[in-house]
């Protein structure tokens, strides 16, 4: 009885719970097999769509293939965008296969994985709309000091165009999350270390520059007094 008990019970129930999970296992192989070769098949009707329609040309003539490799992306535009609805497809694919395999802890963690995302893209779609705005604007600042003869247009500029990157880099910040950071004393204190950092540097560092570009002020404001 003992014997039973302590072995033939167990094992009985260790086989049970086997034999139950082995369909859930097959059916999320099955799934995981079939997305991967349907987002395969995709993913080249889909490259083969967009090269047969001209899409790299068009790609080359509004400039997005040298955008691409300047982010170190070396593939053909049409390559690329098959490449990216792919990854799509798959983690379509995987989220089917976890979820259909039961593991609830794993499915909450996807859960919120996937509602940060969204937050996510829209942060990078503020970083990359944010850095042309910031490069526009500098444009416009040099030609406007230029014209109007002032000192140092292009350290007026650049300097534009830092403070336009600082201001979109804490609207990156605030939509991926780090809302806190600038609430209350941890954005003084944020803003106040990023001030005295780059005082600091610029005083250790730009000493000769600082000297040189305030001897072009002085030598401009001269002719005013006399």
């Amino acid at each position: 009885m003992k014997y039973e008990t302590l072995v033939i019970e167990p094992l009985r129930d260790m086989a049970g719970t086997i034999g139950g999970f082995i369909p859930t296992l097959l059916t999320a192989v099955g799934i995981l097999v079939v997305g991967w070769i349907a987002a395969l098949f995709v993913r080249r009707a889909l490259t083969h769509v967009l090269d047969a329609i001209g899409f790299d040309k068009l790609a080359n003539q509004l400039h997005a293939t040298e955008f691409l490799r300047k982010g170190g992306i070396r593939r053909k535009p049409s390559d690329a965008f098959g490449c990216v609805v792919y990854s799509v497809s798959m983690i379509m694919v995987l989220l089917m296969t976890v979820k259909a395999l039961g593991f609830a802890v794993a499915t909450g963690l996807i859960d919120k994985l996937l509602g940060y995302v969204p937050s996510v893209i829209t942060g990078a779609a503020v970083l990359i709309i944010g850095m042309y705005i910031a490069r526009f604007v500098s444009v416009l600042v040099y030609m406007a000091a230029k014209n109007t003869d002032m000192p140092i247009p292009a350290v007026l500029a650049r300097l534009s165009r830092i403070a336009i990157m600082v201001y979109v880099g804490i609207l990156y910040l605030k939509e991926v999350g780090f809302v806190t950071l600038f609430e209350g004393v941890h954005y003084t204190i944020f803003i106040g270390g990023v001030v005295f950092a780059l005082a600091l540097s610029f005083g250790l560092a730009g000493r000769d520059v600082a000297a040189k570009y305030l001897d072009v002020l002085k030598a401009t404001k001269t002719p005013a007094h006399k």
